[in-house]
């Protein structure tokens, strides 16, 4: 008997390991949209509240990325700084013109462009959110992000499945990290955002939502090959949780990661947000 039931469990075993997290299905594209945005910047609460709106509307379809870059988001004398490594060069491949900006799928939509690129002024974001969920996606990701509380590190185990051709040879996985939560100051937060402004020690405070902290992949991604259909990709990648980046604490419980696919640099295809558990 003892012996069926360890053949019963190593069973069960080797079904939980095999691919559990991604959808082989054919599915539509989801949408990662990347705010361009800054504390000294008038308008980014709009922006914050509109890319806000687009999220609520499309529940586990579209991934917020919130990049704070650029001269609006220079900090003075005794503020913090919101900053990441990467931000210039995602504000500059968008050839943004203004802020707040924003890409969806880093993709150029002509029509709907801020300055020729794929950067878009905030009242184009809703449109180009629409048109991306009703095209179909070549691949499918999914995800589970678990905190190892013992030795502070962040364990993300990521499954890609590919249902159709492409037209390139290779595609790119990008894991991004944000967090909620994050008090600040914010220009234009009383005029445009006055729901979050929470007590602190700016005038006023506001809680920053969807903040890009790190990206696990680097700047561009980790090189995925082969992408042919039918092909299973899993991955499992660890972080070792700093305290805090530029002197601002990483909270675990207000964490998200964004994992999304790429061609090159300029265009994702598709993406989930979740949780860390």
């Amino acid at each position: 008997m003892k012996k069926i039931l360890l053949i019963l469990l190593s069973f069960l075993y080797i079904n939980l390991s095999a691919q559990t997290l991604v959808d082989t299905s054919l599915h539509n594209k989801n949408v990662v949209l990347e705010e361009f945005t800054g504390i000294h910047c008038m308008f980014c609460p709009d922006g914050h509240v509109l890319a806000q709106s687009i999220y609520n509307a499309y529940p586990q379809r579209v991934c917020l990325i919130n990049v704070h870059t650029g001269g609006y988001a220079n900090p003075s004398v005794g503020e913090p700084d919101f900053r990441t490594v990467f931000g210039s060069s995602l504000s500059s491949q968008s050839n943004l013109s203004g802020y707040p900006a924003g890409t969806v799928n880093r993709h150029l939509f002509f029509n709907l462009s801020q300055n020729g690129g794929t950067a878009m002024s905030r009242s184009e974001w809703q449109l180009a959110t629409i048109i991306t969920l009703n095209e179909l996606s070549p691949v499918n990701i999914g995800a589970i992000a678990q905190y190892d509380t013992a030795n502070n590190i962040l364990l993300i185990d990521v499954e890609i499945y590919y249902t159709d051709t492409q037209s390139v040879s290779l595609n790119y996985l990008n894991i991004a990290i944000t967090q909620d939560s994050v008090i600040g100051p914010q220009t234009g937060a009383q005029q445009f955002n006055s729901a979050a402004i929470v007590p602190g020690p700016w005038q006023p405070t506001y809680s920053h939502q969807h903040m890009l902290r790190h990206l696990i992949t680097g700047q561009w991604g980790a090189v995925i090959d082969p992408i042919t259909p039918g092909t299973l990709i899993s991955r499992t990648y660890t972080w070792l949780v700093p305290p805090d980046i530029n002197d601002i604490p990483v909270v675990i419980k207000d964490l998200n990661v964004v994992c999304f696919i790429t061609e090159q640099a300029q265009e994702v295809i598709t993406g989930i947000e979740i949780p860390v558990t």
